[in-house]
This record gives C-alpha cells, structure tokens and sequence, in this order.
C-alpha cells in the first residue's frame, strides 16, 4: 500500500469516527438531561420513549455541528475559539426546539426544561472530549521531546500574560518540538504559583532555578513584546546570573502588522538594552503635516535617510524623491519603498549634494514642500585625514542645497546634525557646527524656507558606528578594542533618532536646534562587555577586551549644548529647543569663500587653525598625518614638514611605509 492511499484511508475513516463520537456524547447529554430533570427516579415508560427520541434528536444535531464546521477541526487542536462554535451548534437546535415547544406536541422534549439542560450537558461532554484529547497529545509530545536526546531544549517563559500563554501554548501543540516550555516566570505577585497551561508561574529566574524539578532550564523566552529597555535589561541581568541564554518573541508593531509571527524568536540585541522607553511623538500631527506633500530626502541611502524614507512614506506623502551618491545603498532604499509603499510615488536620484547643476535640476523639476538632508561624511578618524571633504561636502554641500531651497522656495529644510557639533574637537564636528551657522544666518533672509537642525547621539547599528564593529570582533573571536576605559556616548535607536526628526520638522519655527532628551550616556567599555555576554561568552576568558587610546579628534564625552546656546522646553518633554544668537550671513558667506583654498591643501593643519578662527569653541587636533599625494610623474612629493614621499610610498616619522 503505497503513502498516498494510505493517507486517503485514514482521511476517509474520520468521518465515521467523529459521526460515532459525537453521536454517543449527544445521547448522553439528552439521557442526563432527563436523569436530572427527574431527579434520577425516570419511570421505565420514559426510558422507552426517551430511546426512541434519541433516535431522532442525535441526526439533526449531527447536522448543526456539520453545518458550523466541527467536522473539519483536528479533534487534538482545542481552543476558545472552537468552544463558541460549539456552543453555537448545540445552541440552534435548542432555540429550535424551544420554540417548537410553545406551538406543538412534541412528546418528551415538550419539556422546556430538559431542552436547556441537554444544551449545556452536550457542549460540556464534548469540550471534556475534546480538551482530554488535547492534553493526552501535548502530553505525549511533550514526553517524547524530552526524551529525544541533546537537540530538545527546557525553555522558561518571562511573562505569563496573553502572549507568554499564547506562546506556550503554541510551543506545547508541535510535534517534534526542540522547544519544551516547563515553567513561567512573571513579576505580578497575583500569578506567583498559579499555574498557566499545567505550568508553574514563579516570581524570578532564581526562584525557577533553585527549584529541583522546573530548575533545569537551557534557555529562557521573554515574552513581553511591549517589554521596555530597562526591563530587557533587568530581565538579562538575572539570566546572566545562571549563564542561560536568553531570546525574546517580535515586537508589538510587528506582531499586529502581521510582519512576523510570535513563535519566530530572535537573541535579545544590543538594542533592545540601550534604547530607552518609547517616547511619545506626535505621529498625528507629522502624518497630517506630510500627507499630500513632496518630500525629499538626501543621503537616503544611509541608516537615517533610508529609515527616513520609510516612515515618511507611511505619511502618504504625493512623491517621495530619494537621493543619494551611492548607487547600491540608494537601490536597497528604492526596492523597500517600492515593495512595502507600492501605491506611493517614489523616485531615485543619484546625485552629489555638491553637485549644484544636478541639485538645481531636482529641486526645480520636482519643487519640494520639505527637505530631509541627511547626507554627510561622518566617520571622525577618517575625516582628520582628510578634512577638506568634510568641509566640502558636510558645510559647503548643505550651504549649497540650502540655497537652493530658497530658491525654489521649499517650505521647510531640516538638517540632520551631530552632537559632536558641541565644542567640537573634531574636524567632522566642526563642518556640522559651521553648516548649523550657516542655516541659521540665512534664516532672516529667507522669507518662505524654514531652516532647523536636529542633533543626536550615536544611532545604533548604523554604518560607522561601534556596534558593528564590536560584532565584527566577535565573529573573528576578538579582542573587541576600546580606546579609552572611561569613554561615553549616547546612544540612540534609528525609529527614535529619525521620530525626533519628523517631530522637529513640525514644531520648527525657523532657526532652531532641536535635541532629544537621550537619557545618561553610557560607557563603551561596559557596552563591549555587555555584548560579549549577549553572545553566550565570558570577558577576559573567551574574549579579551584591548585599549588602544584615544584616536585624534576624539572626546572622552560628548555635549548636547554650546554655552551661548538658550534652553527652551516644547509640548514634548523629551525634545528641547535651542536657540542662540544668529551670525551674520554676509560674514559667515565671506568666511566659507576663504575656506575653498584650503581644501585642497596637504597643510591639513593651516585649515583647522582657520576653522578654529571662526568658531572658537573648536579645538584642533594637530596630531593627525598629513599625507601629501605622491604622483607617478612627478616621482616623489613631500609633506609640508620636509618628510618625502617616493613613488607609490610615503615614509612616516617611524620610517614604516603606507
């Protein structure tokens, strides 16, 4: 007998088993059904005419429960769901019989009362059916999964509410599970020692482990999707403690937006600790302030232009105009807008931010209401080598388009800055403070365009940042690098940092510096330990962590506000408003017109004392090398201190070649 005819002969004998089963439980419940209606003294007469009306009676309820589907469910898959369905299908020949009643003789079942008690003795004999065979199947798979060798996992849950139980339920209903739930672990005191699905509820992750049966757990499953970060942390602290690896269901957004389903668990990351608890921005007023608009996003390649992207798109703005000088980045942009938002106008463009022919076509052929402007040179050590580009593309490039924004007369021109623009000692820093003066300079000659600056912190997993650096590390076995033990920065995740900007955009009046209240910086020492914890290794036995100082240009900290800089609160209190005196255009134009020399220049340190001239809180790094461009036809050059390069080398201080 082949598998095939197999399987048609086990779907074919269902039926006849479920017509036998259901049917002996429909007698029962009307022989009950008399039983207590006389109260157990039913006369012999009755007896013999309660045959003959079961007779009749058990068809037309075979009937109502086909008709409402309870022939199609597994007898072994049991929920709430399939309970009022039941009740529904001995619920309509009830009524049926019920108002038969009132109008004719229908010889036993005349009697109203044992129609009622029928109804709920045959839905309560089969939800016992039902449910019996339910727990004899997870029972079963659950003891052979145990019993299945080293691939089965004991997994806790942290959370016994909706979902913890939605997931333990969901675990113990697969056959073949590697995941075996035994336990629940929850901080509300009303659930300690209750029992959820047949499992214990205990009060924290030492409790559970002390405990000789439940103890033994390989892995430990939060199932708090609107869990905050502080929590996660907390929760992470106690499994450290016992070395259990740790995991945690989606998120709430995506579970209702049906993105991800609650069994496709992932490790807790590095962000969901350093983030902070939500905060409330006002996507009403941003969705009303962007729908029906053009919007244009520069640098929409990047972590922050491309989550940009995203969620102005879900503002239904009429076109959404994506730019960016990185043909592949601005593809992976263009394919998610266009897969997720199909029903919105959008367009790439790939454009150079100091391109000024192909940024006046753009903006002039497509007239933006708002622009984004995101793109920017930002890695620090990388732009105290060459600091004339950060000047050309971070100031020169955002003075650019900005006049360009007047010119076509867009409404609002927000521009993305750094907290590293506060006393900078940084050329990147310092191209970002320069092209903060320059906006607000323009402001009071600018009589439609709105211009403001938002500044944040790090964003979590963006390009460039420590954290994928750290994973880098990890996954070549380490050591992760440190440049200083004491080092701190904050920390932002992308939805916040690019929620922030949206909110700026709305409550710009013109010429403000807008910063999100980013909670306490944290250090980068402790952020590399924690990650090596979350990776399921011990610091300083599996992977070393390396000082190696600080790098030029680099702060031990970071500031969020200049001295001359005024403090005002907003509707949001966890966004504030800066304001300060406002240099004058003519003299800030002047001075970026002296800049354009220097770019060029292998003097890198005659452009910093320039840049320090103008803004004097700027504290140059003269320590970087200036490495002076050996050509092939001139066959050596030299740096402007006398060391000489030759040919494709270039000798260093240490006489080693780059």
């Amino acid at each position: 007998m082949t598998a095939q005819t197999s399987l048609w002969l086990k779907q074919q004998s269902r039926i006849p088993i479920l017509l036998v089963s259901y049917g002996l439980l429909c007698a029962a419940s009307v022989m009950l059904a008399f039983e207590f209606r006389d109260s157990f003294t039913i006369s012999d007469r009755t007896q013999g005419l309660l045959l003959q009306t079961v007779f009749w009676l058990i068809p037309i309820k075979l009937l109502s429960l086909l008709a409402f589907g309870q022939f199609k469910g597994l007898l072994t898959f049991f929920r709430l769901p399939d309970v009022y369905r039941l009740a529904a299908a001995m619920g309509a020949p009830m009524l049926v019989f019920l108002v038969a009643s009132f109008y004719s003789d229908l010889g036993l079942l005349a009697s109203k009362s044992a129609i009622v008690l029928d109804y709920f003795f045959s839905v309560s004999l089969i939800c016992v059916f039902r449910t019996s065979l339910r727990i004899f199947r997870e029972k079963r798979s659950g003891m052979a999964a145990l019993s299945d060798g080293s691939a089965q996992q004991r997994v806790a849950i942290y959370g016994a509410g909706q979902t913890g139980a939605a997931l333990a339920a969901h675990l113990m209903s697969k056959s073949g599970k590697s995941l075996v739930p035994v336990a629940f672990v929850d901080d509300d005191s009303l659930k300690w020692n209750k029992h959820v699905h047949g499992l214990k509820v205990y009060r924290s992750v030492s409790a559970l482990m002390t405990n000789a049966r439940d103890g033994n757990v390989t892995k430990l499953i939060v199932a708090m999707p609107t869990a905050t970060p502080s929590k996660i942390r907390e929760i992470t602290e106690q499994a450290e403690r016992f070395e259990i690896p740790i995991e945690t269901v989606p998120s709430w957004d995506d579970l209702v937006s049906g993105r991800k389903k609650l069994d496709k668990l992932r490790p807790v990351k590095i962000d969901d600790l350093l983030g902070r608890n939500s905060i409330e921005l006002h996507s009403k007023k941003v969705l009303k302030e962007l729908t029906g608009k053009v919007v244009m996003v520069t640098g929409a390649g990047g972590t922050i232009g491309g989550e940009l992207c995203h969620q102005i798109a879900q503002c239904n703005p009429s076109m959404l105009l994506m730019v960016e000088r990185a043909e592949y980045l601005l593809f992976q942009t263009e394919q998610k807008i266009k897969t997720e938002f199909p029903e919105i106008a959008s367009h790439a463009f790939i454009g150079d931010i100091t391109d000024e022919a192909r940024m006046d076509f753009l903006l002039g052929g497509f007239l933006p209401d708002v622009i984004f402007h995101a793109a920017a040179h930002k890695h620090v050590p990388m732009m105290e080598h060459q600091p004339g580009e950060a000047i050309r593309n971070n100031t020169l490039g955002t003075a650019l388009l900005a006049d360009l924004a007047i010119k076509h007369e867009v409404e609002r021109f927000v521009f993305i800055s750094t907290d590293k623009a506060v006393n900078p000692t940084n050329v990147m820093g310092v191209s970002k403070r320069l092209a903060e003066i320059f906006l607000q300079s323009i402001q009071g000659s600018s009589k439609i365009t709105q211009f403001v600056a938002v500044r944040f912190g790090n964003v979590l997993g963006s390009s460039g940042s420590v954290i994928p650096t750290f994973k880098r590390q990890l996954e070549e076995g380490g050591p992760l690098t440190v440049t200083h033990p004491e080092i701190t920065r904050y920390f932002m995740t992308v939805p916040e940092a690019v929620g922030l900007v949206l909110e700026c955009s709305i409550d710009a009046a013109g010429g403000e510096i807008f910063v999100l209240d980013m909670g306490e910086p944290m250090k980068i020492y402790d952020l590399a330990k924690q990650m090596i914890k979350l990776s399921g290794l011990r610091v300083g036995e599996d992977v070393e962590i390396k000082f190696t100082g600080l790098r030029p240009g680099e702060k031990l900290y970071e500031e969020l506000q200049h001295g001359q800089e005024t403090l005002e609160l907003t509707e949001n209190k966890k966004v504030f408003r800066f304001t300060g005196q406002r240099s004058d255009e003519a003299e800030v134009r002047k001075f970026l017109r002296e800049l354009s020399p220097l770019l060029r220049s292998s003097d890198y340190n005659a452009l910093k004392r320039k840049l320090n001239s103008f803004v004097p809180e700027y504290i140059p790094d003269f320590s970087a090398p200036q490495w002076a461009p050996a050509h092939a036809e001139v066959g050596s050059a030299y740096r402007h201190d006398g060391v000489k390069a030759e040919g494709a080398k270039i000798v260093s201080f240490k006489g080693k070649t780059a």
